[in-house]
């Protein structure tokens, strides 16, 4: 069995509705190259800015190749990012989703407070094929 990690969404919105992830590395949807099966998602809480702030915010992954067809993880941030910061806040999440090459995967971030700033969340996932 292989696996590997690919950069799924960048999350940079401040808004507390759901949106797509529009960062510049990353925008929404993902589209796969290749048939697999997502076993996990890693967020990692960044910043743009040593005056970033970013706390409690949800992400949703949506696709017809999904049973049921929406994943839904969370993670937190470690509010102002004054300098020195501390180390990015990272979590991962165990899932078991399968993917096809071609078939969308639309990922939508919000906020659950209204004062982020400068945010900086990138979406990883772990893919297994074999």
């Amino acid at each position: 069995m292989t696996k590997f990690w690919r950069l799924l969404g960048e999350m940079v919105e401040t808004g507390t509705a759901f949106a797509p992830v529009a960062g510049a590395a990353a925008p929404s949807p993902y589209i796969p190259d290749i048939d697999a099966t997502l076993i996990g998602v890693r967020v990692i809480t960044g910043r743009q800015a040593a005056t970033s702030l970013t706390n409690d915010f949800q992400i949703s992954l949506v696709s017809t190749s999904f049973i049921p067809n929406e994943i839904h993880v969370g993670s937190c941030g470690s509010g102002l990012q004054t300098a020195p910061a501390i180390l990015p806040n990272q979590m991962d999440f165990e899932v078991s989703q399968p993917v096809k090459s071609g078939v969308k995967i639309n990922i939508n971030g919000r906020n659950l407070y209204a004062n982020c700033v400068t945010p900086d969340n990138m979406i990883f996932g772990l893919f297994q094929v074999g």
